[in-house]
């Protein structure tokens, strides 16, 4: 079992906690009151607890990574997270002209370096082809 990926799901659900009870009353529930249509109410609520389920599912692949080796989950997880990460600064710098408003990026960087450490650290002698395609 690696150790890291295990505290990684943990630090990872506590990160939905936040998401859900610190960031629903400062952001979803605003959208509920100044959206100027109920489709632009509904797509925001939409794409809110979409964000909940994907934290959710990073959870559970931490968790999975965790018992379980899988290059191709760890790519996968760590490219959207860092997508994320860059979509946070992109917008923090062109509409705030800041990135500190929004410091989500610094998990969704966190979280991916230290899966690299975790994912890298792991003995080689695995056993499977899950690094077939990154070699």
């Amino acid at each position: 079992m690696s150790k890291t990926y295990f505290i990684l799901s943990l630090l990872m659900a506590a990160t939905v906690g936040l998401h859900v009870f610190g960031g629903g009353p400062e952001y979803a529930d605003p959208f509920k009151e100044v959206m100027p249509n109920a489709d632009l109410k509904a797509m925001s609520l939409v794409l809110w607890h979409a964000v909940t389920v994907v934290l959710i599912a990073v959870s559970i692949a931490y968790m999975w990574l965790a018992y379980r080796p899988s290059r191709a989950l760890y790519a996968f997880t760590t490219g959207f997270q860092l997508a994320w990460a860059a979509l946070f600064i992109f917008y923090g710098v062109t509409i705030l002209g800041e990135f500190s408003t929004q410091p989500q990026w610094v998990l969704f960087t966190a979280f991916p370096l230290i899966a690299t450490f975790a994912e890298f650290s792991r003995p080689s002698s695995r056993g499977d082809n899950s690094t077939a395609f990154l070699v």
